[in-house]
C-alpha cells in the first residue's frame, strides 16, 4: 500500500499520533510507501491556498497512492472539483477523519469537510448522531464512529504513583468559553460544573485551561504537559461541550485514562454501547454538572487510598488496550479490507522510528 497522509496541523504542533505509526508501519514492511502532505499547515503560513491545492493535486499525480487519508480539511479552500481532480490524478480509497465536533447550525460543518464527505470512500468522525448526519446530510456514503483517543507517542506511560497523597482531590483540564452568538454549546454547563466543585472542594480542586480566575485557576498549560496536572489529582473531570452528542466524548477522557486517573465527565447517550461493568472501578458519569459533582464526592469519600491507586492502574490498562491512536490508525486503513495485520502493528508500535518533518 502507497499512502499519502494530509493531516490537520498548523503552526509547530505536528500529528505525532499518526506521523510515527506510519514511519513504524513504513519501516517494518507493513505498508510499500508513504508521502504526507500537510494542506492546512501550508495554508496558514501564508500564500495562495488555490496554489497549495494544487500541489496536492501535482502529489497525487507523481505519489500515485494507493490510500489517500485525511483529516479536519476546514480552512483549505478545497472544492468539490478539486476531488474530482485528485481521482482523475490517482485511483485510490480516500478515508477522511474528522475529530473536530460540529453541530447542525451554531457550530457547522465547515464546506470543506462537506465535501471531502461527499468524495470519500469512508469518513470517521467523533459521534454518532449529529455528528455522523452532518456528513449524511452532505452526501457521504459511509460513515463510522471513531472515538477521540490519545497519542501514546506524545506521553510517556508513566507507572502509577503510590504515595497515598496527593495535591488536589479534583483537577479539571478544559478552557472556559462565553461565546454569544457561534460557538460550541454547554458551555454554561462546564462552568456551573466548575463553580460547583469550588464549592465542594475548596483548595483541593485545581483547574488548567484559559479564561478562568479565582483560587483554583492555575492558567493555561501546554498540550504536552497536561499529564503531569492531570496526575496531580485523585480525579480528574470535565463537562463536555456537545452533552447530547450519541457516543462522544472528548480527548480529556483517553487521555485521562492512559495518564492513570479516574476521570468524570458528561453522560452521554449510548455510553451502554461502549463502556462495560469494568470501567466503573475508574469511570464517573454525570446527566447534571451538580450530580456529577455529587458523585465525585461520594466516590472520594467511599475509597480508599488503595482502592484508589487500583482504579488508577485499571483506567491505564484499559487506556492502552482500547484508546491508543496507533491503534485507530490500524481500524481505519482497514475499512474495507485487511491491509495493514493489527497483531503485527501492534508489535512494533514502541520502536524508535524516524519522523520525517515533511511538510
Amino acid at each position: 500500500m502507497r499512502l499519502l497522509y494530509v493531516p490537520n496541523e498548523h503552526g509547530d504542533f505536528r500529528q505525532v499520533g499518526f506521523r510515527r505509526p506510519l514511519e513504524n508501519l513504513l519501516t517494518a514492511g507493513l505498508i510499500d510507501d508513504l508521502s504526507i502532505f500537510s494542506l492546512l499547515w501550508r495554508v496558514r503560513a501564508g500564500g495562495d491556498p488555490r496554489e497549495h491545492v494544487a500541489a496536492l493535486i501535482t502529489r497525487v499525480r507523481a505519489f500515485q497512492p494507493d490510500v489517500v487519508l485525511m483529516q479536519h480539511l476546514g480552512g483549505t479552500s478545497l472544492q468539490r472539483h478539486d476531488f474530482e481532480l485528485m481521482r482523475e490524478a490517482a485511483d485510490f480509497q480516500l478515508i477522511y477523519h474528522e475529530a473536530d465536533p460540529y453541530s447542525r447550525f451554531i457550530h457547522p460543518l465547515p464546506q470543506e469537510a462537506r465535501r471531502a464527505g461527499r468524495a470519500a470512500d469512508v469518513v470517521f468522525t467523533v459521534g454518532s448522531s449529529t455528528f455522523a448526519d452532518n456528513f449524511r446530510r452532505a452526501g457521504a456514503r459511509d460513515v463510522r464512529f471513531e472515538s477521540h483517543c490519545f497519542e501514546s507517542e506524545r506521553y510517556d506511560r508513566r507507572p502509577v504513583d503510590s504515595e497515598p497523597n496527593r495535591r488536589f482531590d479534583v483537577v479539571i483540564v478544559a478552557n472556559k468559553n462565553t461565546p454569544r452568538l457561534r460557538g460550541h454549546p454547554n458551555w454554561r454547563e462546564r462552568i456551573k460544573f466548575v463553580e460547583t466543585l469550588e464549592r465542594r472542594f475548596g483548595s483541593r480542586v485545581a483547574v488548567f485551561g484559559k479564561n478562568w480566575a479565582g483560587p483554583s485557576a492555575k492558567g493555561p498549560i501546554p498540550f504536552d504537559a497536561q499529564q503531569d496536572a492531570i496526575r496531580s489529582a485523585w480525579v480528574s473531570a470535565n463537562w463536555d461541550h456537545y452533552a447530547r452528542e450519541e457516543s462522544y466524548f472528548s480527548n480529556r477522557l483517553p487521555i485521562s485514562l492512559a495518564a492513570a486517573s479516574v476521570h468524570a465527565t458528561t453522560l452521554h447517550p449510548g455510553y451502554d454501547k461502549i463502556f462495560a461493568d469494568e470501567t466503573k472501578r475508574f469511570l464517573i458519569f454525570g446527566h447534571t454538572p451538580t450530580q456529577l459533582s455529587i458523585s465525585i464526592e461520594r466516590y472520594l469519600e467511599s475509597t480508599s487510598t488503595e482502592e484508589r491507586i487500583r482504579a488508577q492502574r485499571s483506567a491505564q490498562e484499559y487506556a492502552y488496550k482500547r484508546f491508543r491512536q496507533d491503534d485507530q490508525l490500524v481500524r481505519m486503513l482497514n475499512f474495507s479490507r485487511p491491509i495493514v495485520d493489527p497483531i503485527s502493528a501492534s508489535e512494533i508500535w514502541d520502536e524508535s522510528a524516524r519522523v520525517r518533518d515533511e511538510i
